[in-house]
């Protein structure tokens, strides 16, 4: 006997049965859905998660070199001089990770504040050492070298050892070792450098989605096609008031201050281009002057 075959519904039944599908979300739900879709992807670590795992790796090979078992990278807290660790390794590690140091306090602050390198044979004969830290965490600092992170001039944090391998009296750091620190701090200023302008992208992104989340539930309609300006204003408010390197916080106003103007139509797009090229060609041009390469005028007119 022949097996009967069922019918299968075409292309065109299949689409019929989506949208009946979709309508009987209710309208909006589709946009509903790709909001929470963008909204789960996790964007808190996924720039600065990588770059932090590359400054504890090389803060590893950095102890190593110099022999010791207690090692941290500090950063710029705010914009006053105070000072946070961004990544240690040792004993105390995770719990140094919830501290701050105040502006210009300890030999980190010294450090940063000076941008000189200094080793200390006994923190207890150096008015400079911060206490507060050791009893917070339950340590006992005894030797340090601290060496400054720097990027083209610019202090961005400290590279600080602390104590020996083994056990005390521990042996003072030497000359040799300073140097060989001073080549670990470049790279790590490199990345730390690269890890705060990370981060910045990912708290602008974060904010930008909350900006549109919310605009999207005001009543009626959206503040583009009620005259306002697509959340600009609640942005560049954000960034006047955020704590931040002053260079990194610039050029997020600046990017903010074109995504406004571009955004308002294809001609003010075309001029931002034009702009941004000119901008482009004047920098070449003066740095080609600065190194007797060339004479032209500026914009290359």
């Amino acid at each position: 006997m022949a097996k009967k075959t069922e019918k299968k519904p075409d292309s065109g039944e299949r689409q019929e049965k989506r949208n009946k599908k979709r309508a009987a979300g209710g309208a909006g739900s589709f946009e509903a859905q790709l909001r929470a879709t963008i909204n789960a992807v996790e964007i808190a670590n996924a720039l600065t998660s990588p770059l932090k795992n590359s400054i504890k790796n090389l803060l590893r090979l950095a102890a190593e070199s110099v022999g010791s078992d207690e090692a941290s990278v500090l950063v710029r807290d705010g914009n006053e001089g105070g000072l946070r660790f961004l990544v240690a390794i040792g004993e105390v590690a995770d719990k140094l990770l919830t501290m701050r140091i105040p502006p210009g306090k300890g030999i980190a602050g010294f450090v940063f504040s000076s941008g000189q390198p200094m080793v200390v044979a006994d923190v207890a004969q150096e008015e400079t050492f911060y206490a507060e830290v050791d009893r917070a965490v339950g340590f006992s600092t005894q030797t340090i070298l601290a060496t400054p992170l720097r990027v083209e001039g610019e202090m961005v944090g400290v590279l600080e050892f602390v104590n020996r391998e083994g056990e005390p009296p521990f042996k003072p750091f030497t000359p040799e070792e300073m140097d060989q620190a001073a080549h670990f701090a470049d790279a790590i200023a490199t990345l730390v450098d690269a890890h705060e302008s990370a981060g910045l992208i990912e708290t602008l992104f974060e904010h930008s989605t909350k900006s549109a989340d919310a605009r999207e539930g005001e009543e009626g309609q959206s503040s583009s096609s009620s005259g306002g300006d697509g959340g600009g204003e609640s942005l560049r408010q954000w960034l006047r008031e955020m704590q931040a390197a002053p260079e990194h916080r610039d050029l997020l106003q600046m990017a903010v201050a074109l995504r406004d103007v571009a955004s308002r139509g294809d001609a003010e797009r075309e001029l931002c281009r034009d702009v941004l090229d000119a901008l482009a060609r004047f920098t070449e041009k003066r740095a080609a002057a600065s190194t007797g390469y060339s004479n032209t005028g500026y914009f290359g007119f």
